[in-house]
């Protein structure tokens, strides 16, 4: 049976495609290292070479005069109180520029799936509803015709996405936009014109500085900064709002480690401190009164000794209870025994009968008698 089956799936196997097998087209999984952390790498080392001054990082700090502009996505401002510290810092002379979808870091630009989190519903995130109600700015729903991509080996760039020109203002470049969020402005400019009046990019001055507002942020994103006319932009962007200060890409989230525990795992918190503060209950000693153990039973210190010496006696051992004291005496000894005897009885006021008795007597007779020689020679050493 067992060569049967053998013979079996190799007639399988042999059954299976021809040598002329379909290839398989390789498509990237993503990138590794800096880039896979870092959406905006690439924008970040192109404009370093253009000679701005660039960096990144996943926090916000408390930025000085010195920086001129800050892109972040819309999902930093996840709270009130770091929209209000955004918008203190852009009322003082700052330039922002907010992606609604597609900055966060965790996105991945080689798969197929969703752009971003779509027309976000108010409340996702109170800082983001914050500013853009200072801003009289609002996001709806954005219906557009998928641009044509003739290239071959496109892989991981095959979403759909809209190709839309700025204004001439804004140096008429062509970019590209995913989602389908729609901006509308009440008091401000919008830099890409639709029939409906919605729009991906619009802008306003807000206090001393600017704001710029995206759809997407796929024109600042790693793989999409060569396409279209996104290095273009960059360079605009950077000559309008960064001039003479630095640049910042902000790819991180507003919230810290703990917060973010808290926000998305409360309830394992909250569990595991239940569990800690049972585990201390059990473990910290209480410091009430002592209760007597009454189960431990003592005797008398004489019977412990005659349990001692009976022990001894009946294991042949009864010799260790007197066999220290007599050494500990016989090292006083230094003449004759019988004028030690005599000394000892004379000092310790025992006959020298029974000081002999107590010196030489061995193996005792009975655990009574070895106790009687015992208490002998501790009156010896009393003396």
């Amino acid at each position: 049976m067992r060569y049967f089956v053998f013979v079996a799936l190799l007639f399988l196997l042999g059954c299976g495609q021809n040598e002329e097998r379909q290839k398989v087209d390789e498509i990237p999984m993503g990138y590794t290292g800096k880039a896979r952390l870092n959406p905006y790498l690439a924008a970040e080392k192109y404009l370093n070479q253009q000679g701005w001054d660039v960096e990144s990082s996943r926090t916000w700090s408390n930025y000085d005069d010195e920086t001129q502009m800050i892109i972040l996505p819309g999902s930093f401002l996840q709270t009130k109180g770091i929209a209000m510290r955004v918008l203190d810092w852009v009322n003082q002379g700052g330039n922002l520029v907010i992606t609604i979808e597609g900055g966060e870091p965790d996105r991945n630009d080689f798969t197929e799936s969703g752009s971003g989190m779509g027309v976000f519903e108010p409340g996702d995130y109170a800082g983001l509803d914050h500013a853009l109600e200072q801003f009289k700015i609002s996001s709806s729903q954005y219906s557009y015709q998928a641009a044509e991509d003739d290239s071959k080996n496109r892989g991981h760039l095959s979403r759909p996405w809209e190709l839309v020109k700025t204004e001439e203002e804004w140096g008429g470049h062509s970019l590209e936009f995913e989602g389908e969020v729609g901006l509308n402005i009440e008091e401000g400019r919008n830099w890409i014109q639709n029939e409906d009046g919605k729009s991906r990019m619009v802008g306003l001055n807000y206090g001393a500085g600017e704001v710029l507002v995206l759809a997407h942020a796929r024109p600042f994103r790693n793989p999409y900064l060569a396409r279209a006319d996104h290095a273009e932009f960059l360079d605009h962007l950077s000559g309008r709002y960064g001039d003479g200060g630095k640049i910042v890409f902000l790819y991180g989230s507003s919230n810290s480690f703990f917060g973010l525990v808290w926000k998305k795992g409360w309830m394992v918190v909250i569990a595991g401190l239940i569990l800690l503060v049972v585990w201390l209950w059990m473990r910290i000693p209480r410091f009430g009164p002592i209760l007597r153990d009454n189960l431990v039973k003592r005797q008398p210190y004489g019977e412990s000794l005659i349990t001692s010496a009976r022990f001894l006696w009946r294991t042949g051992e009864l010799e260790h209870l007197v066999r220290p004291l007599r050494a500990q005496l016989e090292s006083e000894h230094q003449g004759d025994p019988a004028s030690f005897y005599d000394r000892l009885a004379e000092e310790s006021g025992l006959s020298r009968d029974e000081v002999v008795e107590a010196f030489t007597t061995d193996p005792p007779k009975d655990p009574g008698h070895i106790l009687k020689v015992a208490q002998k020679l501790q009156i010896l050493f009393k003396r």
